[in-house]
């Protein structure tokens, strides 16, 4: 009896273990908000946002709003508006998100960008989302925010969280770890939306200060399309995805 209970209660054990770990992990990615070793972007230093993605919400609350009730058709006029309406510029996550994959459809997409773009947003809305910030970060030379890595952290730790979970579940069976895997889905689907909100707030109400980078009082904006770099690790995310595979955001 004995060995059969431990045989029970093991599983459910070392899946404690392992969440307690992951806990730990991304506590201390958490308490960081300085920009990754190898963020590329951290050399930006000279402009900040207009707004953070935490005060984002009350400074652009119809934006905010508007991409809570459609998240597709807010980062659809986000990008427009970052490429300043030219539609020849346009690129599949801009070249930003998985370049080696998105680099393959650059001719496909000239016949048709506004289409593609609409595809874009529906299918890989969290890629499109996170594209069109970076873009029009690097275009704009704007510096990364400690408080915006934090949020952006905190979703990629709980949609990772909620997938352990899953996986803790499915290993040991127990109907615990499966309620807490279908709360922790809840919560990581709410979070996402209003993170997403957050961050369209946040890149619109920069595009609507600044419709172009030479817009900008402090000094002259950058004119160039910016070069599409190859993300380090932890940059590059498949396209979103549904049922339990969750949606990072991209810093």
């Amino acid at each position: 009896p004995d060995t059969q209970q431990r045989r029970v209660f093991f599983p459910v054990e070392l899946c404690a273990c392992v969440l307690c770990r992951s806990i730990d992990t991304m506590g201390n990615v958490l308490c960081d908000g300085s920009p990754h070793e190898n963020d590329p972007y951290a050399q930006y230093t000279g402009r900040q946002w207009e707004t953070s993605m935490m005060r984002a919400p009350c400074n652009n609350c119809s934006a905010f709003c508007l991409s809570l009730l459609c998240p597709p058709c807010c980062a659809y006029q986000n990008r427009v508006k970052a490429l300043q309406h030219d539609m020849t510029r346009y690129k599949c996550c801009q070249g930003l998100i998985c370049p080696a994959c998105t680099k393959c459809t650059d001719e496909q997409v000239k016949s048709c960008p506004e289409f593609c773009l609409c595809m874009e947003v529906v299918c890989c809305e969290n890629c499109a989302i996170s594209a069109t910030r970076i873009y029009v970060q690097i275009e704009r030379q704007i510096q990364t925010d400690p408080c915006d890595n934090r949020l952006i952290r905190f979703n990629n730790c709980i949609q990772l969280l909620s997938c352990i979970c899953h996986i803790a579940a499915a290993i040991s069976g127990s109907d615990i770890v499966k309620l807490l895997a279908r709360i922790l889905d809840i919560f990581a689907d709410i979070l996402y939306c209003i993170l997403q909100g957050c961050m369209q707030a946040q890149t619109q109400h920069e595009l609507e200060l600044h419709p172009t980078p030479n817009d900008y009082s402090s000094g002259a904006g950058i004119a160039q399309q910016p070069v599409a770099q190859q993300p380090p690790p932890g940059y590059a995310f498949s396209a979103a995805q549904t049922g339990n595979e969750k949606q990072p955001l991209l810093s």
